[in-house]
């Protein structure tokens, strides 16, 4: 007896219309090229720049943001690389100056990356560029510092501070190795910190007491300098003042006593009794000063108006007294002693 096969085993399997797999192959070959299209591009943002590399080589740098084609991976790869400017410490180091003297200098340099292909070539990460910055630094700290003395660094004399010309000799010997070798680009290389061990205080302290002690021996005798040339201004305008005080003084004197003369010639052909009176009387003021003792006889000329009374005007004029006659008696002629103490 035959057996029965299943009714889905009798049919035909059903075919798909054309239309449909058509959909299906054109979605497919889209969604495959959008992949390899997507693979074969890459966009470059700003403040990077990219190194397209073929089968791990590079071959070709870009330099500008935006959007880059390349062969899919892994026949080419783009790497982005950093390109903005970073500041970095380098680890502290002793040196020595020209007059032996141990320092120890903490530096920073600023930098970034110029030319991405050479930087990818020789360091290929920021770690390993730093520590190549780190050794270029201190070899060029080592060189420049061994022609300077301390007191380049440490003075209380700013003419002799040349941090600023040590700077930049190590600008010039950094800049220039890391540009050729690494194609890296630094823009600065600057000292900011200087610690001393601890033997060398001892000399870095006297030498800085020897330095304000010579400063200040300067402002004394600048000071003294400028003090005596005040004094020697001063002496000569006060002499210039006296003189022209003196000139003064005597050309008033000359006027006045010329108006006095006038006066006196006046006040004399006026009334020149009256004016020898007045006369006597400014000299006996004169002479007979406070606590004044003096012992003279009466008849004496300035004492006069005291014991001869003025004529007036128009009197007539006295007649001599008559003259008394001759003493016979030497010792019965009366002695006569004048005394006064005004």
């Amino acid at each position: 007896m035959a057996r029965a096969l299943p009714p889905s085993q009798d049919q035909e399997p059903e075919r798909l219309p054309l239309w449909r797999l058509l959909f299906r192959v054109i979605l497919a070959t889209i969604i495959v090229g959008l992949l390899v299209a997507y693979s074969m591009c890459f966009q470059v943002s700003e403040g990077y720049k990219a190194v397209v590399t073929q089968f791990g080589n590079p071959i070709r740098s870009v330099h500008e943001a935006g959007l880059y084609w390349k062969w899919p991976w892994p026949i080419e790869q783009a790497r982005q690389i950093d390109v903005r400017r970073r500041l970095h410490n380098t680890p502290y180091t002793a040196t020595f100056t020209r007059d032996r003297r141990n320092i120890v200098l903490l530096t920073y340099v600023a930098w970034y990356v110029e030319n991405p292909l050479l930087y990818l070539q020789s360091v290929g990460n920021r770690e390993e560029a730093e520590k190549k910055l780190n050794g270029i630094v201190i070899h060029a700290k080592h060189q420049q510092m061994g022609q300077y003395d301390l007191s380049a660094l440490v003075s209380t004399d700013p003419d002799q501070i040349k941090a600023e010309a040590i700077e930049r000799d190590m600008l010039s010997d950094v800049a220039k190795e890391a540009r050729e070798k690494f194609g890296i680009h630094v823009e600065q290389v600057g000292i900011k910190r200087i610690a001393y061990p601890e033997e060398n205080m001892t000399a870095v302290l006297q030498q800085m007491r020897a330095e304000r002690k010579a400063e200040a021996i300067g402002l004394r005798a600048e000071g003294d300098r400028e003090a005596e040339a005040i004094r020697d201004t001063a002496r000569v305008e006060r002499e210039q003042i006296l003189r022209e005080g003196r000139e003064e003084a005597g050309r008033i004197k000359g006027e006045a006593e010329s108006e006095a003369a006038k006066i006196y010639d006046a006040a004399i052909r006026l009334d020149p009794d009256f004016f020898t009176f007045w006369m006597q009387l400014n000299a006996l003021e004169t002479t007979l000063k406070e606590k004044a003792t003096l012992i003279l006889r009466t008849d004496q000329s300035i004492f006069k108006i005291l014991t001869d009374t003025p004529e007036p005007p128009d009197a007539p004029p006295r007649r001599p007294p008559p003259e008394a006659p001759p003493a016979t008696d030497r010792s019965a002629a009366p002695t006569q002693a004048a005394e006064d103490t005004p």
